[in-house]
């Protein structure tokens, strides 16, 4: 009887577990579905897509809303082309008086001389008469200038007579005439700043592309990364290449974004800060780096220099197209990331 009792206590044990088991797995969430959420808006002069894959659609294009709202707030901080801005307070301000702005904007502005110092001024945030002069700042039409008044603008280029007062967050340009533009850093800090706010939301899995500038996080579906396409510098509408992105961005600087032909020449919005001219050493330059800041403004710097004249270029990893079309792309860049390559 004590084994028959043993055995029974064992069996009602047995399926009580099984029971017990049971109920834990059926009150345990089933993964949601995924849907893909997409979304568009003019910002920064340039069409911003953001893509994301998330259980709730709602949840996401709230997310891309605050995402949106981000990189207005910063267009309206920093664009020089915005009378309104704190960047064109600075520049009203030149050879007059200091102007007290915002941290934020004093940090990227701090953070824009610090690189126009480390690339020895081949990057330089105080471009703006240049920009000015050719018309690529959307105010006038594009033109050649006159051989004199491109030589005034190229005296205004200065990026060390810019004055920084961490104490008071003031911001000094110590000449008449000087202008700050952000376009070679502002796109990708805001691409930054929206890839945070989405991942607060609770967005993971996304991809932000502002004209060509990416940032990419997590995963499209499971163990499946970003493709990402690369324009053909040449020919418009189509892919140069593709690649996989995971937790990346890519920057390309290119002579196809805004360019007018003159004369028979391409003539575009990319300058040389040293000649006042726009770069010919490439068509296109992209870069991959850890944050779209950094990507942009290296992507900028090396399209003005050319691989060949570059500082330590291999910090970095980028593909370049020369102006006569060839193609170079470091060994290392290619056991990082699998690039394929059209015809």
């Amino acid at each position: 009887m004590r084994l028959a009792s043993t055995r029974w206590h064992s069996r009602a044990a047995f399926i009580a577990i099984c029971l017990g088991l049971t109920s834990w797995l059926s009150a345990q969430p089933q993964s949601a579905p995924l849907f893909e959420v997409k979304a568009s808006k003019y910002l920064l002069g340039t069409k911003v897509d953001f893509s994301g894959m998330h259980n709730s659609i709602n949840d996401c294009k709230l997310a891309f809303y605050h995402g949106f709202q981000e990189m207005a707030r910063l267009e309206e901080l920093l664009s020089s082309q915005r009378s309104d801005s704190e960047i064109s307070r600075i520049n009203q301000g030149a050879g007059k008086h200091p102007v007290k702005v915002e941290l934020e904007t004093f940090a990227i502005v701090k953070r824009a001389i610090e690189y126009s110092y480390y690339f020895g001024g081949d990057f330089d945030v105080t471009i703006g008469p240049l920009i000015q002069l050719w018309g690529f700042n959307g105010e006038g039409e594009i033109s050649l200038p006159e051989r004199q008044a491109l030589k005034d603008a190229l005296n205004l280029v200065g990026f060390r007579e810019v004055a920084l007062n961490d104490a008071d967050t003031t911001v000094f340009l110590e000449r008449q005439g000087m202008k700050l533009d952000l376009g070679g850093i502002a796109k990708g800090y805001a691409i930054d700043r929206a890839a945070s706010i989405l991942q607060e939301n609770g967005v993971r899995n996304f991809i932000i592309n502002a004209g060509g500038d990416i940032y990419a996080c997590g995963a499209k579906t499971g163990e499946r990364k970003w493709t990402v396409g690369l324009q053909h510098p040449r020919k418009p509408g189509e892919l140069l290449a593709t690649f996989e992105a995971q937790d990346m961005a890519v920057a390309t600087s290119g002579d196809y974004e805004r360019y007018k032909f003159i004369d028979g020449k391409r003539y575009h919005h990319i300058i040389d800060p040293r000649t006042g001219m726009p770069s010919d050493r490439n068509q296109s330059v992209t870069v991959f780096s850890a944050t779209a800041e950094q990507a942009d403004v290296w992507a900028t710097y090396l399209f003005i220099v050319g691989k060949h004249c570059a500082l330590k270029c291999n910090e970095i990893d980028a593909l370049f197209v020369s102006a006569t079309g060839t193609i170079d792309c470091s060994s290392k860049l290619r056991r990082k990331f699998v690039v394929d390559f059209f015809e």
